[in-house]
């Protein structure tokens, strides 16, 4: 291969890795974002951690 094709190849590469970290992040911070909401709503003592 010529080097446009592994310079190519490797942009590529790269373009997809940090797509798939980004995507990642994004389904990770939903996935807490979630169990946090579960937990805050199936507490039964979240009065206790306010000061009102």
């Amino acid at each position: 291969m010529n080097s446009l094709a592994w310079l190519m190849m490797i942009l590529a590469s790269m373009v997809g890795a940090v797509l798939f970290a980004t995507i990642g992040a994004i389904l990770f911070a939903l996935l807490l974002a979630n169990v946090s909401n579960q937990l805050t709503r199936n507490d039964g003592h979240y009065r206790d951690y306010w000061n009102y």
